[in-house]
């Protein structure tokens, strides 16, 4: 792929919106693990409480570990460096509880994407620095329920990944 501003303005295109269609089980995530770099390094400077930056590509992807929690991410604006391969997003994200109808409040973020040539889709992320909006918004009931539906969607995962064969 030669690295044009419209190039990758479709790359990030393509990759937000497998993002929004790749969440929920360990299963459903795993294709996304293309998009990154081996060496990929998230690094979170407004972190939940639940994990210390910087995670690997494995960590970071089990942040969309979270069945029946969808989350909707919008990218909103993008500055596009070609020379540097870097990438500025601006979005929206929001949280719906596909079971209740519950929907949290939406926030904005902010990420730097470090890009490197390489993989399937030509390019992957190398490195991505994040910030979300604070908000006096208490969000822990949010945090409860993604914590608990990838405990047990990764609980889920192993048992039938491990799941002993019949016996003759």
């Amino acid at each position: 792929m030669d690295v044009t501003h419209e190039n990758v303005t479709k790359w990030l295109d393509e990759y937000f919106e497998f993002c929004n269609s790749s969440q929920g089980t360990v299963d459903d995530v795993a294709d996304l693990a293309r998009y990154f770099a081996d060496d990929f390094e998230f690094w979170m400077f407004t972190p939940p409480p639940f994990f210390t930056p910087p995670l690997s590509r494995s960590e970071f992807l089990m942040l969309f570990v979270h069945p029946g929690l969808y989350e909707a991410i919008r990218p909103q604006h993008y500055v596009i460096d070609t020379k540097a391969m870097m990438v500025v997003v601006k979005f929206e994200f929001e949280f719906v509880d596909e079971t209740s109808g519950r929907t949290w409040p939406p926030l904005f973020a902010s990420a730097h994407y470090q890009l490197a040539p390489g993989g399937e889709k030509e390019l992957q992320i190398k490195r991505i620095d994040y910030w979300t909006q604070t908000t006096s918004d208490d969000r822990s009931d949010l945090f409860e329920v993604w914590i608990a539906r990838r405990q047990k969607a990764l609980e889920e995962s192993a048992a039938l990944r491990w799941e002993a064969p019949p016996r003759a």
